[in-house]
């Protein structure tokens, strides 16, 4: 049996879940911390969840070096 050694990093310096928390903070901020109309409300949902979406992809596809503990097993 071959085994290979591969670096695990701590979930805290996760690129993709610092891009979940900040959209959750930005989407709960804009549904219940600011008082605007709801079509300007959807507006900037749209957007905080499509650059969310966006980012998320991007930072899986070309800047993960590292694998999660999970799939080490």
């Amino acid at each position: 049996m071959e085994r290979t050694l591969v670096d695990v990093k701590s979930a805290w310096f996760s690129k993709v879940n610092w891009t979940q928390f900040i959209s959750f903070i930005a989407m709960m901020l804009t549904t219940f911390g600011i008082d605007l109309d709801a079509d300007t409300q959807a507006q900037i949902l749209a957007g905080i969840i499509s650059a969310q979406a966006t980012v998320t992809w991007f930072l899986r596809t070309f800047k993960t070096d590292t694998v999660p503990p999970s799939a080490v097993k």
